[in-house]
């Protein structure tokens, strides 16, 4: 996808992209499967692009809210890192 998010220049950071840890889960999206974008990064010189998370099967009966933290989560596990990724 060649999806970009824009955010008011109030609420964008110092490069002018979407803070890290932004969500879109309203205004985007599939009407038969659940599905979100989330930009996890914060961008380097207004490249931040978001990834696209695709609920294709829910077993654990979490909630919306928590599929989402835990894919945030996720990005900041790299230990090396001082930022997610």
């Amino acid at each position: 996808h060649r999806i970009r998010f824009e955010s008011h220049p109030d609420d964008a950071d110092r490069s002018g992209n979407s803070q890290a840890g932004t969500i879109v889960d309203k205004v985007l999206g599939d009407l038969l499967l659940y599905n979100f974008f989330l930009q996890s990064q914060a961008g380097v010189k207004g490249t931040s692009c978001p990834t696209r998370y695709i609920l294709l099967q829910d077993e654990t009966n979490y909630t919306v809210n928590d599929l989402q933290n835990i894919a945030n989560s996720l990005c900041s596990g790299f230990q090396r890192a001082t930022r997610s990724v």
